[in-house]
């Protein structure tokens, strides 16, 4: 009976090792873990190097730019894996890549003219919101190409991206807080790492990009028609899922402090340590495979909830251990300055868990471009997070129970766009309802 036991579980490891996800998912994770141990590493000396509130203008600084990153190749990017042939699919790269130029001059800008760092109260780093601008700039090149390597397939160079990315950011941010440059040492790294990556991507995919560009402006013109829903609906429904996403980091900032903020900004940052080795990197395999999948004509229902069921248990062991660990700890690793993000970590983790295991899911409004589908899922999500702020804005919660509000509704507002993902595979043998929505 043990022999068959141990048969068995060989048989199942065997199995599971040459399952074509997980070997892909495998690939991106292993780069994803060396990216995420260098800022694991360098995370408490820069703890220990910058103060809570440095953090705190660092976090409303990414969350503007993660807003602004939605738009920024006007979801172009989004309609790269879609055409069949490579040929195809060139014009879209070069349209993306001409978008992400002229948004982010337009971003800049605005940045200049309107005063949003007294808005959000960090006025002290309004001589420094140029950054934000060539940041965007960067983040547009390297999320373009990021899903041009997906759809060649071309994990590892994705790995060695992520890892010169993460490397270039946490040694500028330490290198410039050892000079003591202060809160415009983190905005710099933070840029130098978006600029490293991205030079890394432009390198390696140099031909494809040239290519792209010798395309005559009339074909460009028709690719843009031909999925002109990107810019139109999907670039909407992104926005508002960036804008809840970032959301809770500018409401602590404005409505508490930006010590808050930066405690949160924290336990973010943790947090998204498992979420870039499961959610993200699930994200791009299952983009890349299902479209595939059904490209080819086969039905996705089975890897839909297959991808649901593997990536809920490993990714609720690996917060459940973390939501332990995370008290005991964070003195200890991070300072006396940062017990509080322990307990911000415990309370994000239940909204972590349903992002990491929904987010992948996403893809299915590209692949089948039901993207009115996704505008409703996102507009629901987004209502949600709202109601959170509201709520605890006219209850005068603190920053504990409000941090429990956004996280519980965000996460029900994940669930809800995991079930308009499902719908849409559910519809998918009705090409006329999915082309009307899309």
């Amino acid at each position: 009976m043990k022999h068959e036991r141990g048969g068995f579980m060989k048989k199942w490891l065997q199995t599971q090792i040459q399952n074509r996800f997980i070997k892909s998912l495998w690939v991106l994770i292993a780069g994803a873990a060396v990216s995420n141990i260098v800022v694991l590493i360098m995370t408490p000396i820069l703890t220990r190097i910058y103060k809570p509130e440095d953090f705190g203008v660092l976090s409303v600084f990414t969350a503007l730019l993660y807003l602004s990153m939605i738009i920024v190749s006007m979801r172009y990017e989004s309609a790269l894996m879609l055409p069949k042939e490579e040929k195809d699919a060139l014009p879209l790269l070069c349209i993306s890549l001409f978008s992400v130029f002229i948004v982010s001059t337009l971003v800049c800008l605005i940045l200049l003219i309107l005063p949003i760092a007294t808005w959000l109260n960090i006025e002290s780093a309004e001589p420094y919101f140029w950054i934000l601008a060539i940041s965007l700039l960067f983040v547009g090149i390297y999320q373009a190409l990021n899903i041009w390597a997906l759809r060649l397939e071309k994990y590892s160079e994705i790995s060695y991206a992520k890892l010169a990315m993460n490397g270039g950011q946490a040694g500028s941010q330490l290198g410039f807080g050892l000079i003591k440059f202060g809160v415009i040492g983190l905005l710099i790294g933070e840029v130098l790492g978006r600029v490293i990556g991205s030079i890394y991507y432009i390198w390696k995919f140099r031909k494809d990009i040239v290519h792209s560009f010798r395309n005559n402006p009339g074909i460009l013109w028709q690719v843009m028609k031909r999925y002109k829903n990107f810019p139109l609906i999907s670039s909407w429904s992104g926005l508002m899922y960036s804008l809840g996403t970032h959301l809770p980091t500018l409401f602590l900032a404005a409505y508490f402090d930006v010590v808050t903020a930066g405690y949160f900004f924290l336990a973010q940052k943790l947090l998204t340590v498992p979420e870039n080795l499961l959610g993200y990197s699930a994200s791009q395999v299952y983009f890349t495979q299902a479209a595939q999948i059904v490209r080819v004509g086969e039905s996705i229902n089975q890897y839909f909830w297959e991808t649901i069921r593997k990536l809920f248990i490993i990714s609720a062991l690996s917060l459940i251990i973390i939501d332990f660990a995370a008290p005991y700890l964070f003195e200890m690793i991070f300072g006396p300055n940062w017990i509080l993000s322990a307990t911000f970590v415990q309370i994000l983790s239940v909204m972590y868990l349903t992002k990491i295991v929904i987010a992948p899911l996403n893809g299915i409004f590209y692949i089948y471009e039901a993207l009115l589908f996704q505008m409703a899922g996102e507009c629901i999500r987004f209502g949600l997070i709202v109601l959170a702020i509201g709520i605890s804005y006219v209850y005068a919660f603190t920053d504990i129970e409000a941090l429990w509000c956004i996280s519980l509704l965000t996460a029900l507002g994940y669930i809800v766009c995991g079930v308009f993902a499902w719908i849409v595979i559910s519809k998918s043998r009705e090409p006329e309802m999915v082309l009307e929505n899309g």
